[in-house]
């Protein structure tokens, strides 16, 4: 009997490889809890005749083609509870009844099991002023829905958007009865609105613009129109986007979709709230940690989309995942967004860390760039010639530092004695023990050159405290 633990390990296997130590920090469970829903998995793979999730190292991993996780995602059928609270939550948003004994046979569930989810349920309309009855022969019947359900009902149908891939049959074919449109085709559709509006694309972004339609059709949507952004010409020119690639829209989804991207343009928009004083609160805290000031604008509102949209996928479950290779000084910088987080009792998946480590990498090298002010590049005798011209193109991008370029031949020969303090020196011979080795010289290895030591730099004031 598959549990809820196989479940989530078979999304995240469907995605990526991962130790059982990095599935603990996602699935919250004991390391035996999840051998042994693997090897139940693999019972069910053999008896579908698929492949079987197989360990290398530390690692396991679910090989399968896009045939194969098709197959496979149309034979699994179980449900985590937290997925069978948001089906019924969901169902009786959208179609504003529910009949509790037939969903207990959809769902292939006890009555017991069934009565529990929907407690849930119940406890939150209580909460949100979400009001329903019975009606004897029908069943429950939707009487008002509140502000604050209409809202979870949109971050719940942007989790179905989220996963759509790795849908099982019930979730998927509640996804299916929702929409009137084939997702695929409708992201064909947004993406050159949205590159033409040049807003930035992510699957948070396209998951709730799908959404959106959803919800107008289902209740009206939400309140984006704004008379004032009628007169801006970048409306104009989102319209006008909206109007060509999206001929078949209707009209209302039309209007909302473009008042809203006039909105997130103008840095409105979507924003939770709760979750955006968190990632605020957050980022204060990451400043002083990691002594950076994020002068840079484009990439303090990056830090901001990274870490709100990892807030959103720990508060709603969504278990996406992917690769990310890491070394020594990532170590160090995820150490200390590892005690920021613990400082403030905030959660985020391991994944989501990465990928804030990643930015304040970034951040760091940006901030501690100009901590470089003199370069010695060691030429041989062949690249000796170029000299002139390579020091013009460095001189264009790094107009900051001063580069002096000798040939290695005169090192070699000891001609040249006594040097001035460097920096950084740079050769594409190994003469020097605290040089830096080149096989060629080029503006993009003296730039990752040039960017190491920024974070080396960086780094050391975190090692300083």
């Amino acid at each position: 009997m598959m549990n809820t633990t196989a479940a989530n390990i078979l999304k995240i296997l469907s995605q990526t490889e991962m130790s059982i130590e990095d599935m603990q920090l996602y699935l919250n469970v004991e390391k035996n809890s999840i051998s042994k829903s693997i090897f139940q998995l693999n019972e069910f793979l053999e008896s579908i005749k698929l492949p079987i999730i197989l360990k290398k190292g530390n690692f396991y991993s679910l090989k399968l083609n896009s045939k194969e996780l098709k197959i496979l995602f149309e034979n699994f059928t179980t449900l985590t509870t937290e997925e069978k609270i948001d089906y019924l939550f969901i169902k009786f948003i959208a179609n504003g009844f529910l009949n509790l004994e037939k969903e207990k046979d959809i769902l292939n569930i006890s009555r017991s099991t069934i009565l529990r989810c929907f407690q849930v349920v119940k406890d939150n309309f209580s909460k949100t002023g979400t009001t329903y009855e019975y009606n004897h022969g029908k069943g429950l019947v939707l009487k008002k829905v509140s502000n604050e359900d209409k809202s979870n009902f949109y971050k719940k149908l942007m989790k179905l958007f989220i996963e759509e891939d790795i849908l099982v049959p019930i979730r998927r074919e509640l996804l299916n009865s929702l929409k009137n449109f084939h997702t695929k085709k409708r992201l064909t559709q947004l993406y050159p609105i949205l590159k033409n509006s040049d807003i930035p694309v992510n699957y948070f972004l396209l998951s709730f613009i799908c959404s959106l339609e959803v919800c107008i059709d289902i209740f009206g949507g939400f309140d984006f129109v704004d008379e004032s952004h009628l007169e801006l010409d970048k409306f104009q020119i989102i319209r006008k986007s909206v109007d060509i690639f999206g001929s078949d829209f209707h009209e209302t989804y039309k209007n909302q979709l473009s008042h809203f991207l006039t909105a997130l343009h103008l840095g409105n928009g979507i924003l939770d709230e709760n979750i955006t004083k968190k990632v605020l609160k957050l980022i204060e805290l990451i400043k002083k940690k990691f002594h950076i000031k994020i002068i840079n604008k484009d990439l303090e509102k990056m830090l901001f989309n990274k870490i709100y949209l990892s807030f959103f996928k720990y508060n709603n479950n969504i278990l996406k995942v992917l690769n990310v290779s890491f070394n020594k000084s990532h170590g160090i910088l995820l150490e200390t967004l590892e005690d920021i987080l613990k400082e403030l009792s905030y959660h985020l998946y391991l994944v989501d860390k990465y990928v804030i480590i990643y930015v304040i990498r970034r951040i760091i090298i940006d901030e501690n760039f100009s901590s470089t002010k003199k370069v010695l590049l060691l030429f041989n005798e062949v690249a000796a010639a170029d000299k002139v011209v390579f020091k013009k193109s460095l001189k264009k991008f790094y107009p900051n530092i001063t580069f002096h370029i000798e040939a290695t031949f005169f090192h070699k020969k000891n001609v040249v004695q006594k040097f001035e303090n460097y920096d950084i020196i740079i050769s594409d011979s190994n003469i020097i023990s605290n040089a830096e080795i080149v096989e060629f010289y080029d503006v993009v290895s003296i730039h990752g050159i040039l960017e190491k030591r920024a974070l080396e730099n960086g780094i050391k004031k975190l090692i300083a405290i």
